[in-house]
C-alpha cells in the first residue's frame, strides 16, 4: 500500500509540474493585421494614429488566472489619411499571447491636451489575437469628441463653495472656487447629442443641491461657446 500510495503522489506531482510548463509560440510565425479606424457618425477617419502589437508570456499562478507579463512591442503602425492600417509582425519565440493595442492618451480623453479626443465604440484597446499566422482584420468605431467652451460666473451671493461642474462626457474632478468673476472651462462633447451640465454644492448642514442646464447638440466640429450666470436661489434640494 505504500509503495502504491507513494507512486500516486509521484504521479501528482509530475502532473502538476506539467501544468506548470512554460509553453512559447515558436519564432517565425507571421501575421498580418489590418482594418481601419473611422468614425462614420461624423464621416471622419482617425489619421497618423499609432497601433502596437503587444508580445505578452502568460505563466500559471497561484489562482485560476495566469500571470500576464509584458514581453515587449513586436511591431507597430500608423493609420493613413483614411484611417486605414495595414502592416504584419513576426513572433520573437518569446512569449504566448499577442495583442493588438491602440495607443491611448487618457489626457486625450479627459480633454487636458489639444490632441484628437476620442472613444471606440466597438472595440477594446487592447484585442487578443486568436490565430497567428493568418491575415486577421480589425476594425474600430470611433466616436470623436468636439470642444465647447462653457464660461461660468458665480453671483456673489452664491453660498456654500466650492461648487463642482459635472459633464457627461468626462470624470475630470473640476470646481468653481470663486464668485463675481468668469471662468471658463473647455470639454470635449458629442457634438451630435444633447446633453447636460450640473452645478452641485452641499449646504453647511449636509444637504446636496445643484443646478442642472439642459445642453442643445452643437452640430459643429468648431470651438462652440456658452455663458451661465448662476444665482443662489438657482441652486434646489435634490
Amino acid at each position: 500500500m505504500k509503495i502504491r500510495f507513494d507512486f500516486s503522489l509521484l504521479l501528482l506531482l509530475m502532473l502538476v509540474l506539467s501544468s506548470c510548463e512554460d509553453i512559447f509560440e515558436p519564432s517565425g510565425i507571421e501575421t498580418r493585421v489590418y482594418g481601419r479606424m473611422y468614425d462614420s457618425q461624423n464621416e471622419l477617419p482617425l489619421t497618423n494614429h499609432k497601433l502596437r502589437i503587444g508580445e505578452y508570456n502568460l505563466t500559471p499562478g497561484f489562482g485560476s488566472a495566469p500571470n500576464i507579463d509584458f514581453i515587449q512591442y513586436v511591431d507597430s503602425s500608423t493609420t493613413d489619411s483614411a484611417g486605414f492600417f495595414d502592416f504584419a509582425f513576426t513572433t520573437s519565440g518569446q512569449g504566448d499571447r499577442y495583442q493588438l493595442e491602440v495607443d491611448f492618451d487618457y489626457d486625450n480623453y479627459f480633454g487636458l491636451t489639444d490632441d484628437n479626443v476620442f472613444g471606440l465604440l466597438n472595440q477594446e484597446l487592447s484585442t487578443e489575437l486568436d490565430t497567428l499566422g493568418v491575415d486577421n482584420e480589425i476594425n474600430y468605431e470611433v466616436l470623436f469628441f468636439f470642444p465647447v467652451n462653457l464660461k461660468f460666473t458665480l453671483d456673489s451671493d452664491v453660498q456654500f463653495l466650492p461648487i463642482r461642474i459635472r459633464e457627461p462626457f468626462s470624470r475630470v474632478v473640476d470646481n468653481l472656487t470663486e464668485t463675481g468673476v468668469g471662468i471658463s472651462r473647455i470639454y470635449h462633447i458629442d457634438k451630435n447629442l444633447s446633453w447636460q451640465i450640473e452645478l452641485t454644492r452641499t449646504t453647511s448642514d449636509g444637504q446636496a443641491q445643484h443646478v442642472i442646464f439642459d445642453m442643445p447638440a452643437t452640430n459643429s466640429t468648431d470651438l462652440a461657446e456658452f455663458e451661465f450666470y448662476i444665482n443662489d436661489s438657482d441652486f434646489i434640494d435634490y
